[in-house]
């Protein structure tokens, strides 16, 4: 990540004034998370068989000399979208936080201001994590969207905090300007589009 993208997020973060302290509008349920997106959960089962099971797919992984394949998740319980309304934040904007608490996120329209970040969760490879006077440990992990892009990063500030912020339950999903986020109980996972997406949870903070 260049040195301008940061100064740029570093501005971002603090203009969103929000501390990190724990960091469709059908009700029809839907099919389980499109394959096409991140959906490698850690400690999820798999299984061989069974016409629910989701194609298999690379791992959700940045080094490009791995060769082993992933099982996706193949959790088939339906995932029932909810009614951004519900969750609108100003300027255009909706904000959550996952039922534990643990994940922040929010979608907007502007630059930095979509993705999520968790209190607790590994630190995502490629992330900048270099922010004295803080330690890795001390920092939140996450992801920046951007259309068809996701951006692995550390958080020194609460980056996706909105205002009286409603859990998003588990097994619904979120759609918001072409974004689209599964609450799972293993995860948080969100599609940015055009394949890329990833997977955040206290286990795992995965990327594609």
């Amino acid at each position: 990540m260049g040195h301008s993208r940061c100064t740029v997020v570093a501005a971002a973060i603090t203009c969103a004034g929000f501390l990190l302290t724990g960091c469709g509008s059908s009700d029809a349920p839907t099919d389980a998370m499109p394959s096409v997106i991140p959906t490698v959960v850690a400690g999820a089962p798999t299984t061989s068989t069974g016409a629910s099971e989701q194609p298999s797919q690379p791992p959700i992984s940045n080094d490009p000399d791995s060769g082993s394949v992933a099982t996706p998740s193949t959790e088939t319980i339906p995932i029932t979208p909810v009614d951004p309304a519900v969750y609108a934040a100003p300027n255009d904007q909706v904000g959550w936080k996952s039922p534990s608490g643990n994940i922040f996120c929010k979608l907007g329209s502007t630059a930095f201001s979509s993705g999520c970040q968790a209190t607790d969760a590994p630190i995502p490879e490629g992330a900048d994590c270099d922010k004295p006077p803080f330690s890795a440990d001390e920092l939140s992990k996450g992801f920046f969207l951007d259309p068809g892009l996701v951006t692995p990063m550390c958080f020194n500030q609460g980056a996706f905090g909105v205002q009286n912020a409603r859990s998003l339950d588990y097994n619904t999903s979120i759609s918001h300007l072409g974004y689209t986020c599964y609450s799972r109980v293993e995860a948080m996972i969100c599609d940015a589009g055009d394949g890329h997406g990833f997977v955040l949870s206290m286990q795992q903070a995965t990327w594609n």
